[in-house]
């Protein structure tokens, strides 16, 4: 309960934050065992270039195509120990729309053979989405809490 809680403290800052910086994104990790959830709020420009809403055929497609992106790309993103055996799959996509800002958040579910608690998570943010330079990482997991701005590729976050 208490993790949930924290997450939800977390999410709750990060929405109520309103500015954002382009090329900077926060990530929310809240694990219980060998399930949790991913939260990811960043600049709709720092994934698909453009932050107005998206009219033309064309903003339509490079919207789309990066929130599939985004989707199918996750585990490179975000990598957990290949021993935990962990799957990560999308439960909410949001693009919150206000005159010429968005921003994109998005909700994982984590399922694990083994606890994460104790092992290593890396990130590699830019090598999907190279815009996306900076990243605020905030980690609970069964009682250990860590947090890491990540700025490159192999940027990484012991759990012990």
């Amino acid at each position: 309960m208490f993790k949930v809680l924290l997450l939800s403290t977390m999410v709750f800052a990060a929405r109520e934050h309103g500015a954002h910086l382009h090329g900077a994104g926060k990530i929310s990790m809240a694990f219980d065992g060998k399930r949790g959830k991913i939260e990811l709020h960043v600049p709709a420009e720092s994934l698909y270039g453009f932050e107005h809403e998206a009219k033309s055929k064309k903003d339509r497609q490079k919207k789309e195509q990066a929130l599939l992106k985004l989707e199918e790309k996750i585990s490179e993103m975000i990598v957990l120990d290949p021993s935990l055996k962990c799957e990560i799959k999308k439960e909410i996509f949001e693009v919150n729309q206000q005159k010429n800002h968005a921003e994109v958040e998005a909700e994982f579910g984590v399922s694990c053979e083994a606890p994460v608690a104790g092992s290593e998570i890396s990130f590699h943010m830019q090598k999907v989405f190279p815009r996306l330079r900076k990243v605020q990482v905030d980690v609970v997991a069964d009682g250990v809490q860590k947090s890491l701005q990540v700025t490159n590729n192999g940027d990484s976050l012991g759990l012990k």
